[in-house]
C-alpha cells in the first residue's frame, strides 16, 4: 500500500525554465551600471551555461561568471546575494501542484519534497509558492548534507516519513538524480516527462506521466 509521495522541487512542482530566465534578465537590468561593456545577450548567456540547467551550484557560477567576463569579485558576490535574496520570488508553480498535493493528502498520504540546492533557495521558493503547509517533509541536499542521485537522502525522507521504500512513491523529472536515484534506493520511481528527454543509455522508466494530476490515480493502481 502506497503511504507516501515524495517530489522533486525544479522541473517537477516547479517550473524552473522559465523563472531562472526571467531573472537573470532581471539581474542584469538592475546591476547594468556595474557591468560596462558587458550587453545583456552576453552575460545571460554565459549564466545560463555555466549554471547548466541548475547542477552547476551558484557560489561556483558567478566566480566563475566574473572570471570570464572580467567582472570584480566584489561586484560577483553581490550578484550572488542578489540571486539569494530575489530569486525565490521568481519561483511559478507547474500545473496542477497544489491540486495534486491537496488531492493526495485528502487520501490520507504524507508528501514532501526532496531536492538538491541551496537551503536558503530552495525554501525560499517553498513559502514564496506557498508549499510548505501541503508537505509533511522538505529535505533541501545543502542543509542535509546528501544529494540525490545519493539513496541516502532518499532513505532519510522515509525514515523521517516512517514508511518502507515500497510504501513510497518519488517523482521528479531528472531520469539519473531523481528516477535512478529513487529507484536504487528501492522506491517506486515515476518519472514527470516535462523539460528532460529520456537518455538512450539509462534503463528505461518503469513509470511516467506529463501531468502531475495523473500521480493521484497512479497511487491508486498501485495499491
Amino acid at each position: 500500500m502506497i503511504k507516501a509521495v515524495l517530489f522533486d522541487l525544479d522541473e517537477t512542482l516547479l517550473v524552473r525554465h522559465a523563472a531562472i530566465r526571467a531573472f537573470i534578465g532581471d539581474q542584469y537590468a538592475r546591476h547594468a551600471a556595474v557591468l560596462p561593456g558587458i550587453g545583456r545577450d552576453l552575460f545571460t548567456t554565459r549564466f545560463l551555461a555555466l549554471e547548466d540547467e541548475g547542477r552547476t551550484p551558484k557560489t561556483t557560477v558567478y566566480p566563475a561568471l566574473a572570471a570570464e567576463l572580467g567582472i570584480a569579485s566584489s561586484i560577483a558576490a553581490d550578484l550572488l546575494a542578489d540571486y539569494q535574496a530575489l530569486y525565490p520570488s521568481y519561483a511559478v508553480l507547474s500545473p496542477g501542484t497544489a491540486e495534486t498535493l491537496v488531492a493526495l493528502r485528502a487520501k490520507g498520504l504524507k508528501t514532501g519534497i526532496v531536492t538538491n540546492g541551496s537551503a536558503v533557495v530552495q525554501n525560499g521558493k517553498i513559502d514564496t509558492t506557498g508549499l510548505r503547509p501541503l508537505l509533511d517533509i522538505v529535505l533541501v541536499s545543502e542543509a542535509e548534507g546528501l544529494r540525490k542521485p545519493d539513496r541516502r537522502i532518499f532513505e532519510l525522507a522515509l525514515q523521517r516519513l516512517n514508511v518502507a521504500a515500497d510504501e513510497a512513491i518519488f517523482v521528479g523529472d531528472n531520469p539519473v538524480v531523481d528516477v535512478d536515484g529513487a529507484r536504487t534506493a528501492g522506491l517506486l520511481a515515476v518519472w514527470y516527462h516535462s523539460t528532460t528527454d529520456w537518455p538512450d543509455g539509462l534503463a528505461p522508466p518503469g513509470y511516467a506521466i506529463t501531468a502531475l494530476s495523473e500521480v493521484i490515480t497512479f497511487c491508486d493502481e498501485a495499491d
